[in-house]
Parts: structure tokens; sequence; C-alpha cells
């Protein structure tokens, strides 16, 4: 009798797993596990052939942690980021990683331009002064607006700017165009050609800095875009810019954007990502009246909570049957 193969879900964002059963159990042995320490991760899968990840942020797998994974072959992402693997020594072990690039795609896209409309027209500053000051004090009164929030500028007058041009960029493209904004974007890894399709100028990063009114972060988060929005990339900026995050909050050096957020370059700021996550409760960003935050739910919907399933569990699925998974970010050993 041929033994199966055991799978380990580690800190899934879901708590029901009847799809992945339903898929996977006439293939492979299921276990579910909550870790918060490397001891209960070893525990839970020391002997695993198969890793579903969810967030493990505080238990990152380090080179140190792939060399103690002895039996594990396939590390499949419930989600889009890799951040959290040390994917060189995947690759070095023989380890495929896996993930779900497309689930969230239409909702981020969603949650950002939500996001970027609620901030240049300061819909969450205004409804709280609202409330605070009552109608009276602020009906009509542009004096006011402009003391506390500054000047507002129609949309359609504005440059957006994408930074990062992959799947939810485009579909942020995509939003825009009925605004009837210029959009420009940067992304070195995407030919000219296909931000043509999607009506956007590429621009090198010097002038996508200087030209954006707005700029809405949607790149991955690598050695190379960690920080991206540094000290100096923040002073070649435009004066009141707003920035809007969507992505991960390493991108963004976070103490130069509060500076810039508190003399006032950065007109305002909407952040669904942080470098800390969870957020801490005495973050300089909770004090900061021109900020809006939102808790890493940018994917969020009933629909794509099933995607995301879906195309995780199809990973697995496709690599035990010796076929290859969909969705390979590091391409190991076969089964």
């Amino acid at each position: 009798m041929t033994k199966l193969a055991k799978i380990v879900i580690v800190n899934s964002p879901h708590e029901d797993f009847e799809y992945e059963k339903r898929e996977l159990s006439s293939i492979a042995e299921i276990h579910i596990a909550r870790c918060e320490t490397y001891e209960e991760l070893f525990s839970a899968a020391k002997d695993a052939d198969v890793l579903m990840i969810g967030d493990i942020s505080h238990i990152p797998l380090r080179r140190e942690i792939l060399l103690r994974l002895h039996n594990v072959k396939l590390i499949s992402v419930y989600g889009v980021s890799v951040d959290t693997i040390d994917l060189e020594t995947a690759q070095e072990l023989g380890i495929t990683v896996t993930n779900a690039p497309t689930y969230g795609t239409e909702d981020v896209a969603d949650h950002a331009v939500s996001l970027l409309l609620a901030l240049i027209r300061r819909i969450p500053m205004i409804d709280y002064e609202l409330r605070r000051m009552k109608w009276k004090a602020l009906r009509s009164n542009v004096r006011v607006l402009k003391e506390r929030f500054g000047p507002f500028r129609r949309l359609s007058s504005l440059t957006v700017g994408l930074l990062g041009f992959g799947r939810i960029g485009r579909a942020v493209a995509r939003r825009l165009h009925p605004f009837k904004c210029k959009v420009i974007g940067y992304d070195p890894y995407v030919c000219k050609e296909i931000f043509e399709e999607y009506g956007v100028m590429k621009k090198n990063f010097k002038d996508f800095l200087s030209e954006a009114d707005v700029i809405s972060i949607h790149a991955t988060l690598t050695k190379d875009t960690y920080h991206l929005l540094n000290e100096e990339a923040f002073q070649q900026m435009k004066d009141g810019v707003f920035i809007v995050n969507t992505s991960r909050g390493a991108i963004i050096d976070e103490k130069s954007l509060i500076k810039y957020l508190k003399n006032g370059k950065v007109a305002g700021a909407a952040l669904d990502v942080f470098e800390e996550e969870p957020l801490p409760d005495n973050h300089p960003l909770m004090e900061c009246p021109n900020v809006i935050l939102t808790p890493h739910i940018g994917w969020y919907t009933e629909e794509a909570m099933l995607d995301q399933k879906k195309e995780t569990t199809l990973n697995v699925k496709e690599f035990l049957l010796g076929r290859e998974p969909p969705f390979i970010v590091v391409k190991g050993k076969r089964f």
C-alpha cells in the first residue's frame, strides 16, 4: 500500500478546511496546526512532505529552519507574497515554492482605488470633524476645510503614479480611466508596450517621483524595493503628494513618511500595510490626522477567500499527482 503524503497546514487564514480535505484527502493526510513558535512548527511539521502556509511572519522559513524540515518538498503559500521564505535555500534544497497570485487582484485594486478616493476627498477626516464640530461649523465652509485638510483637487486634474505594474497595478489602471486622470507608472520589469496597452505612460523612477500627485504602490517586496520610498525619494516628490499603499509596508521607510506627513510635504497617506504587523497601538501613524489606516484587509472578499483556497490547493494537488503546479515561484525537485 502506497503511503500517503503528509500535508501540514500552518496558520491558514481560513477556519474551515472542507475544500482542502475534499480535494486532497484521497492523496494525502491533512493536519492543521497553529504555530506561534519554531518549537511548535517543528513539532507539527518535522515529517511533513508539504506545507501549506498562511501568516508565518513571526516564524519565517529562514535557511536554518528549512534545513531542519528534512522531508518538505513543496511549500504552497496562501497568498501572493513569499517574503517569509528563504527562496535561495529552497532552490538549493530542491523545495518547490508556489503561491496564489491572482486570488485577490480585483479586491486589492478595489481597495486601493477606494483609499485613493477617500484620501483626496478626506472623507474619513471630514466624517470625524463633522461628528466633533457638528454640521454648521463645516457645511460649505471652504476656509475651515482648507485650514484643516489643505486644498481639495479634482481627480481628473491629477497625475496618479502606479509604483509596480503587475496584475494589481494593471487592475487599478483600468479602474482609474473613467476618472479621466493622467496615469503614469514605474516598473523596470514591465515593457513600455504593456504600459501603453493600459493607457499608462511608463516613466523612469526620478520622473515618476517628481510628476505624480498621487503614488499608489503595487510592487512586491524584494531587496530592491525595500525602503524604495526613502528619504531621498520623498525629497524628489511634489509638495502635497498623496501616498496609497496596499502592497507591502516595508517598501516605504515609515520614519521618512511620518516626517513628511508632519511637515506637510506629504498631504496624506492611506495605508493597508505596514513595516510592522500587527501595527502597534502606540505607533506614530496612529496619531497622524492626515492618514487613513486599514488592517491589511485589502485582499478580503468572500469570493477572494474561496479563490485563495482554490489556487493554494490546486498547486498541492497538481504537485502530488506528479504534474507541474500552475503557480510556481521556485521550481524544485519532483515529488
